[in-house]
């Protein structure tokens, strides 16, 4: 179903208007009134003021990420007045040169231009870290002879955005403009370059020039998203347009995501680029016309499935006698070509050379599908004769498509009276393949072709570029797209250091009125309901002053393998849900929880929040991942519909590698409510989720049922912290094949069961196996006191037919007298299932490394009589590398730095990427505790 209070722009910024004038927020959706109390008026911003009403005006009715909106309209000249430039992240304007700073965020009103056309030039600056927004008629244009240097780092990127994203709607192509940068540098539609002022296509601003080293500044680190408004069907705003800018600018780490026609677009001009990033524009990815003889390095290239058009479109001009000749040099690029049309009619297709270009190209390579159009193209006449004449050339290239080639064709009607077949062209040059690239996303794999097939000495052909011998834009290890992209990781945007006060809900909640004193945190007065079935891309925003309320059951993200959907959490966000609740991720959507040591997100129980209640367990649900990885549950998993144990939800598939997002820096409290005596919720349930999410840095506290389960899968996890749980900390079944490393595990005396429950399956001959990796665990199981459900406190239980390799466990019992303060057995194998001996006898269950310092140490068990006492475990256990019933000293997980039991006694799982490199049994080194700064503490 639809989820309410899906605010449109006007409603919303009518409301944000009256919060500016004082009083309550009344907004008519149309089903039912909201009501929410204005957060307290923020204290005087005299120092903004001082700094910006030079060259723009407050928006006292808009505020986004807790700070002040300053507009920029018109043209933005020198001033004769004092410098009001401070310090730090703050600008103002001094002469000729303005400074944005990060202190607001900046909006566009109309066309805002930097400096006028050869006169009144002026310098604009943007601080790291800023936020531009535009409405649906606003672009920034950088005049001849004014300069940008927009210098953002990885951590800080600049956005230039939509105003309905930077409010919490949803972030559409052709929401407002774009970046354009008008130079002074050739273009080879003017005969008389000493004379020439070329008209751009929207706003006829001038552009064009005979100085090849001119600067139009810095761009670095970069990202503009949601722009290219229309204006007819000639006239678009692509990304950033480059027009006739020279060689002298700046330009690396940059992106633009879902623009409506071109990402970027070149008319002449010299300037290079270098890492880009261009995600899911409508037209073409990277087009070049005009004479442009710039270059262009590590280029990653996406497009969207029925909503793209070219990956690269290469022009010079029409007529073949105008200089200058498109000339570019082109290297190390990535184009993933999507499948089907957009929705001007358009294949998406990879390269098309045509109108005369040349280019030089190295090392590109060009990945297509099963509805892609073609890769490679080469069209008219003009651009035939530049593959005669060597102006048009590519060397240690991979075209890997199910339609690789398109030729040159003879046509008369079009005028064309020349063909050339591409194929031939391509492969007759050196270095060039066409067949599989062997890629894991945009990454190659270690076996990939690409990783060593490519053109080595690059900056000796060209020292406009760097050496980087492989095909594509990537090495294979090194993801320079981290940290400031968007849409590339999934993930939700980073909350600022300090979190913001946020004076509205987040597109795709609603927001609820707070009675002062009703929850523990005085801070709270905005509290923002998620309820129903989320079928678009949420993201819940953080903030000092909100949380969000789970309410109305299951909050099911996506549906089945369809309005696949990403909820997104920001570092920082608080979330409760009342009693019966929890979040469930459906096939083929994704959550994406990206915390911070600095900044958890907290998953808890209504009374954890609410003045004068109780967090405790099974108060909530919890939080279950859907995949369609691999379980032993499904005959066949090219059509497989496990049904989860609370709500049926479906999951399991034949993909291992899926992902189901991430979830990092996560805590989850007083979950696990209990549906029956087989139905429970676990704090995290993992069913058949995929090695491609990420799961690092969660706590789960206190649940009814278990901690974390895993049916079937590959997901793995690190770094995670099980205390309390009621039965089973860590539980695995049905053919989970995931890793972990660093697991540290407690219970509470007479309230939880095992540390590990490890499971696979019952019928004979069931795939896949259960046969996870574990390194550095430590469990300190309770005392031998049954549970609630008549359950003792014990270390580790193997049971069930599974495989696993445990490496680098301590388990140390609690000691005592009697079975009221000592735990109970620390490591069991049940061999009822003849297939857990099987796997005993043939390596395929091993422990190593290991340490059980407990008062029962060992135990067998069988219901099978042709198993019983298969297996002596003490034997079992004492006979494999490394492992010992040594006694141990620890204080809160931690040995001591100088412990010689634990300490440089483990064994280094590093061979396996995954496992980072130690040496050392248990959880911690005894130096570095990382549970620091992000962890619920029990009591």
């Amino acid at each position: 179903m639809d989820l309410k209070h899906i605010f449109k722009l006007g409603a919303l910024s009518t409301a944000m208007a009256l919060a500016g004038c004082g009083g309550d927020i009344n907004i008519n959706t149309g089903t039912e009134e909201v009501v929410t109390e204005t957060p307290t008026t923020p204290p005087s911003q005299s120092a903004q003021a001082a700094a910006y009403s030079g060259f723009a005006e407050r928006n006292t009715s808009l505020s986004v990420d807790g700070k002040e909106v300053w507009t920029l309209k018109g043209t933005l000249a020198p001033s004769s007045a004092a410098s009001t430039i401070g310090s730090g992240d703050t600008g103002g304007q001094d002469a000729e040169t303005i400074v944005l700073g990060n202190d607001v965020v900046w909006e566009l009103d109309g066309a805002v231009i930097a400096g006028g056309d050869k006169e009144n030039s002026i310098v604009l600056e943007v601080r790291a870290g800023t936020k531009i927004i535009g409405g649906s008629d606003s672009y920034l244009v950088v005049s001849r002879d004014s300069k940008i240097h927009a210098q953002g780092s990885a951590t800080q990127p600049i956005v230039f955005t939509s105003k309905e994203s930077s409010i919490g709607q949803p972030g559409e192509a052709g929401q407002w403009g774009g970046l354009v940068l008008l130079g002074n540098a050739p273009v080879n539609t003017c005969p008389d370059l000493t004379a020439c002022d070329a008209a751009f296509e929207v706003g006829s601003h001038n552009y064009g020039g005979d100085n090849t080293e001119d600067s139009s500044g810095t761009l670095k680190y970069v990202r503009v998203e949601f722009g290219g408004f229309k204006i007819n069907d000639t006239q678009e705003m692509n990304g950033i347009s480059f027009a006739a800018v020279g060689s002298q600018t700046v330009v690396e780490h940059i992106q633009v995501h879902l623009n409506n026609d071109d990402g970027v677009e070149f008319w002449g001009g010299n300037v290079s680029i270098s890492n880009v990033v261009l995600t899911e524009n409508f037209d073409d990815s990277l087009d070049w016309t005009n004479g442009w003889q710039g270059s262009a390095q590590h280029v990653y290239i996406r497009q969207a499935d029925n909503g793209s058009n070219r990956g690269i479109e290469a022009d010079s001009n029409s007529d073949a006698s105008a200089m200058p000749q498109s000339l570019p040099a082109i290297a190390n690029v990535t184009i993933e070509v999507a499948n089907g049309e957009n929705s001007g009619g358009d294949d998406a297709e990879g390269i098309l050379f045509r109108k005369g270009t040349g280019a030089h190209a190295y090392n590109v390579l060009v990945k297509g599908d099963v509805n892609s159009g073609e890769c490679l193209e080469i069209n008219d006449d003009n651009t035939v004769v530049s593959t005669q004449d060597g102006a048009l050339t590519m060397q240690n290239s991979l075209v890997d498509c199910v339609e690789p080639f398109k030729d040159a064709k003879v046509d008369a009607e079009e005028g064309r009276s020349l063909a050339l077949d591409v194929e031939a062209w391509f492969l007759g040059q050196e270095g060039n393949l066409a067949g599989a690239s062997d890629l894991n996303g945009y990454m190659p794999n270690t076996a990939s072709v690409a990783l060593t097939g490519g053109a080595a000495d690059l900056s000796n052909v060209d020292q406009r570029l760097a050496d980087a011998p492989y095909i594509g834009a990537f090495d294979g290890s090194n993801d320079w797209t981290e940290g400031w992209t968007t849409a590339i990781h999934d993930d939700a945007t980073p909350a600022p250091v300090a979190l913001p006060v946020l004076t509205s809900c987040p597109v795709g909640t609603s927001a609820q009125s707070v009675v002062a004193g009703i929850y523990k945190d005085d801070n709270i007065n905005l509290v923002c309901t998620l309820e129903g079935n989320v079928t678009s891309n949420t993201t819940l925003l953080a903030g000092e002053n909100v949380m969000y309320k789970i309410d109305g059951g299951a909050v099911v993200v996506g549906g089945d393998n369809t309005d696949s959907a990403t909820l997104a959490i920001q570092a920082g966000v608080k979330l409760f849900a009342t009693d019966n609740s929890y979040i469930a991720v459906s096939r083929g959507s994704k959550i994406m929880a990206k915390g911070s040591a600095e900044h958890p997100i907290e998953m808890t129980s209504e009374q954890d929040v609410i003045m004068g209640a109780e967090g405790a367990r099974g108060q909530w649900g919890g939080l279950v991942l859907l995949g369609n990885g691999l379980t032993n549950k499904c005959d066949d998993p090219n059509s497989c519909d496990v049904a989860f144990e609370v709500g049926d939800f479906p999951y399991g598939g034949n993909d291992n590698a899926d992902s189901s997002g991430q979830i990092s820096y996560v805590v989850v409290k007083y979950a696990g409510f209990k549906v029956n005596d087989t139905q429970e919720m676990n704090g995290i349930s993992f069913a058949a989720v995929g090695s491609g999410t990420q799961v690092d840095h969660i706590q789960v506290h206190a649940n009814g049922d278990d901690g974390v389960e895993f049916w079937g899968g590959a997901v793995n996890m690190k770094y995670v912290y099980l205390t309390e749980n009621f039965d089973d900390s860590l539980d695995w079944t049905n053919g989970w094949q995931g890793k972990a490393q660093f697991v540290y595990i407690t219970h509470e005396d007479g309230s939880a069961n095992r540390g590990i429950e490890g499971d696979s399956h019952k019928g004979t001959g069931d795939t896949p196996v259960s046969k996870p990796v574990l390194s550095n665990v430590t469990i300190l199981p309770g005392v031998d006191i049954e549970n609630a459900s008549g359950d003792k406190g014990e270390g580790i239980l193997l049971r069930v037919a599974t495989a696993a390799s445990l490496n680098n466990v301590l388990v140390q019992g609690r000691k005592g007298a009697s079975s009221t303060t000592e735990s109970g057995e620390c490591l069991e194998l049940d061999g009822t299932y003849a297939d857990l001996v099987d796997n005993v006898t043939n390596n395929q269950l091993t422990i190593s490394h290991s340490v059980i310092d407990c008062n029962e140490p060992f135990k067998y068990s069988s219901d099978n009589a042709a198993t019983a006492d298969a297996v002596n475990v003490e034997t079992w256990f004492l006979g494999q590398a490394g492992n010992s019933t040594a006694a141990v000293s620890i204080t809160d997980g931690m040995p001591a730095t100088t412990d010689t039991t634990l300490l440089g006694q483990g064994i280094d799982m590093s061979s396996d990427s995954f496992f980072e490199a130690t040496d050392y049994i248990g959880a911690f080194d005894g130096t570095n505790d990382w549970r620091q700064g992000w962890v619920h503490t029990p009591n």
